[in-house]
C-alpha cells in the first residue's frame, strides 16, 4: 500500500531574499497612487496630465497597474517630497491618493482611504480663531497634521482658520458644525453654523458627500435623502493665498 507523501496537501511556501547584487532598491524614490474613479482611466491621458501639472526638476517615470493604480518613480528625493507636500491632486476631476511604498505589503494590502487636505474653517467668531481651537475643530474632520495660526494670540491675518487634515475619503465629507454660544458672557447669542471648505477638492457626490463618484451613480442614499443632504459646490474653495503665517505641524 502506497503512503501519501508528507505535506502533499499543504500549500507551498518560500522565503525570498530582501535584495541582491542584481538589483538596486529605489523604493525611497517612489510613490504609489490610486485614482478614485468609477471606471478605468486612459493611461496616456493620465501621464499627459501629470507631466504638465507636476513641475519637477527631474523626469518622473509613470507605470500603470490594474484598478487605476500607478507607480511613480522620481529622479530625486526633493521632487518626490514636493509632490507629496502639494497633495491632493486631481486627474480629470478624480482624486489621486498618493502614499510612499510600504515595505512588506502587496498592492492589494495598501490602504488608499486617507488623503491630506487643507481645510478652511469659516464663520468663526474672531475670539475663537486660535491654534488651540484649530486642534479641537480638527477632531470633527480627521487626523490633524497642522494648524496655520499664530503660536499665541488670535489669528488676524485671515477671516478663517486653515487646517491640514488627513481625511477618510471613503466617508462623507464633514460639512461643518454648530458652535455653541450660550455662555455666561453671551447668553443672548444663538448657536451659529461654522462651515468647512476644502482646497483642491476633486469631484464628489452632492447626494452623499463621498469622493469617487458623482450624483447620478450614488448608491449610498436615496434620491429624497440626497435633495436635503446639504452638499454642493460651496464645499469647494480656492487655495488660500500664502501670507507667511506659521504652521504648527503635529504629524508628518
Amino acid at each position: 500500500m502506497a503512503t501519501e507523501p508528507v505535506g502533499l496537501n499543504e500549500p507551498d511556501s518560500l522565503e525570498l531574499e530582501e535584495g541582491s547584487n542584481e538589483s538596486i532598491d529605489t523604493s525611497h524614490l517612489c510613490l504609489i497612487g490610486k485614482i478614485l474613479a468609477p471606471k478605468p482611466l486612459n493611461t496616456q491621458a493620465v501621464q499627459r496630465i501629470l507631466s504638465g501639472a507636476w513641475k519637477t526638476c527631474a523626469s518622473v517615470n509613470i507605470s500603470a497597474w490594474p484598478d487605476n493604480v500607478f507607480l511613480f518613480s522620481f529622479g530625486n528625493l526633493d521632487d518626490r517630497a514636493l509632490i507629496l507636500q502639494q497633495t491632493p491632486w486631481s486627474i480629470m476631476g478624480n482624486l489621486l491618493v498618493l502614499q510612499p511604498l510600504q515595505v512588506g505589503k502587496t498592492i492589494s494590502e495598501m490602504d488608499f482611504s486617507l488623503c491630506p487636505f487643507w481645510v478652511q474653517v469659516h464663520d468663526l467668531p474672531m475670539e475663537k480663531m486660535t491654534r488651540k481651537n484649530g486642534q479641537i475643530i480638527a477632531v470633527k474632520i480627521g487626523n490633524l497634521i497642522g494648524v496655520e495660526a499664530p503660536s499665541d494670540g488670535l489669528l488676524l491675518a485671515r477671516s478663517f482658520l486653515r487646517l491640514r487634515v488627513e481625511i477618510n475619503v471613503t466617508a462623507p465629507l464633514p460639512k461643518g458644525f454648530m458652535l455653541k454660544r450660550q455662555t455666561a458672557h453671551s447668553s443672548k447669542l444663538k448657536d451659529t453654523w461654522v462651515e468647512f471648505k476644502y482646497e483642491r477638492l476633486s469631484d464628489f457626490c452632492y447626494d452623499c458627500g463621498r469622493i469617487g463618484h458623482k450624483k447620478p451613480a450614488c448608491k449610498f442614499v436615496s434620491r429624497e435623502e440626497g435633495r436635503t443632504s446639504g452638499y454642493g459646490p460651496g464645499l469647494r474653495t480656492r487655495v488660500a493665498k500664502n501670507l507667511g503665517l506659521s504652521v504648527a505641524y503635529y504629524q508628518d
